[in-house]
């Protein structure tokens, strides 16, 4: 999806519908689509919206709580929480250059508190982390992977697998729907936050509102350059003819 609608729920919805129309067309069924969105208030409508119409919805940029709460509430079919880039923005707000335990690690705990919340809950939302970092530094590539065994499911890159793979230690699972059960995790909003509540919550998160605005220009600037780069060479092919 262009992020450049990330704010524009109408235009989000048309675009994710002619995404499956174009995959339909080809004989692709929309259950293999996922569309994906910016966890922004217009676009997590917009999922809402089109998850109704049996098209599916990945939300990514999450890097707060309620997002994740919100993404549940209207019916998200999949969230990407980026854990290695909230402890980045912690380590930099707090000025830390040394190692983090990982049960400490904000990154972590912010993803079980979305896991133990949507289990708790009862949300079919898959929490599938990604972006990883070593929270004890150098040498620690995994350790959030294993501390947030059992999730939903990971995006985890190749040579992390690989690492993973060639471990002889025992891989404990940290997350289970039962223990979830018993958290302390409260419904947000008395259930279904509405717009004021969720701006409200997320500019109340300083990782959650620097994060989602830099992700949004990061994603912004390099569509932008995609499309530069299409259009050119679409008129280059016009001059040849």
């Amino acid at each position: 999806m262009n992020p450049n609608l990330a704010f524009d729920t109408d235009a989000s919805v048309s675009r994710g519908r002619r995404i499956i129309a174009m995959y339909e067309e080809k004989g692709i069924p929309k259950e293999r689509i996922l569309i994906k969105l910016p966890a922004t208030w217009e676009s997590i409508l917009a999922a809402e919206i089109l998850e109704k119409e049996g098209i599916q919805c990945n939300l990514t940029l999450i890097f707060s709580f309620v997002q994740a709460v919100a993404c549940a509430q209207r019916g998200a079919h999949l969230i990407s929480p980026f854990t290695g880039r909230v402890l980045d923005w912690h380590k930099a707000k707090d000025g830390r250059t040394g190692p983090t335990d990982p049960d400490n690690d904000e990154g972590v705990v912010v993803c079980k508190k979305m896991y133990n919340y949507y289990k708790k809950f009862q949300h079919d939302t898959i929490c599938m982390p990604a972006s990883w970092r070593p929270s004890r530094g150098p040498g620690y590539d995994t350790d959030e992977i294993i501390a947030l065994a059992g999730t939903d499911r990971m995006t985890i890159p190749a040579p992390l697998l690989e690492k993973l793979a060639g471990s002889d230690e025992e891989l404990i699972r940290a997350l289970d729907p039962e223990t979830a059960k018993a958290c302390d995790e409260e419904e947000l909003g008395n259930g279904m936050l509405d717009e004021k509540e969720f701006r409200y919550l997320l500019n109340m998160d300083g990782c959650g509102t620097d994060k989602l605005g830099e992700g949004l220009r990061a994603f912004i600037a390099e569509t932008d350059k995609l499309e530069e780069v299409i259009i050119n060479k679409v008129r280059g092919a016009q001059v040849v003819q």
